[in-house]
């Protein structure tokens, strides 16, 4: 049953042969490139912003506790992409290895939701950023053929639980 659903919403989303250039060309960039412009930004504010800091720690903490997570789920479970098993088409190149959680996913959740819970007064461009960009790489991993919609799902709730593990837990981190 889910492997039915999983497959027939990532045929509504996986590109078709007909697809324009253009159009891949810009989820091609939007999945491989879009994620590096909230990591400028935070950067940005780590220098010019110190009164930020903290937040931005909060925020690489339960980033990398949504990739330790991921790491160790690819590493217990594999999943095919859709493109081992030849479901859709695919624009991308890439390894098959497994797939669930994408990684992409959950760097680009983990950084909205860690923003959500932590300083999301602080730096609401930020926060409305890493949104549309999180949607963006998410919907080009599936456009494309190299994630199945499941993975995605997977990667978000995997994100959204670090970041609220570190938020909720970070004082009892400090004592």
């Amino acid at each position: 049953m889910w492997y039915d659903i999983n497959t027939k919403l990532f045929l509504l989303i996986n590109a078709s042969d007909q697809a324009s250039k253009s159009f891949i060309y810009f989820a091609i960039f939007c999945a491989n490139y879009l994620m590096f412009f909230p990591i400028i930004m935070l950067a940005g504010y780590w220098f010019l912003k110190p009164d930020y800091r903290q937040s931005i720690v909060k925020i690489i903490v339960s980033l990398v506790l949504a990739l330790l997570i991921s790491f160790v789920i690819r590493h217990l479970f594999y999943s095919p992409r859709p493109f081992a098993l030849d479901v859709g088409t695919h624009y991308l190149y890439h390894e098959t290895n497994s797939s669930l959680p994408s990684q992409h996913a959950v760097f680009v959740w983990t950084l909205f939701f860690s923003i959500f819970f932590n300083a999301k007064q602080q730096v609401k461009k930020l926060y409305y950023c890493c949104f549309v960009v999180a949607l963006l790489v998410c919907w080009s991993r599936v456009y494309l053929g190299i994630h199945w919609p499941l993975d995605i799902i997977i990667s978000f709730i995997i994100s959204l639980l670090s970041a609220y593990f570190v938020s909720k837990f970070w004082v009892a981190f400090l004592k």
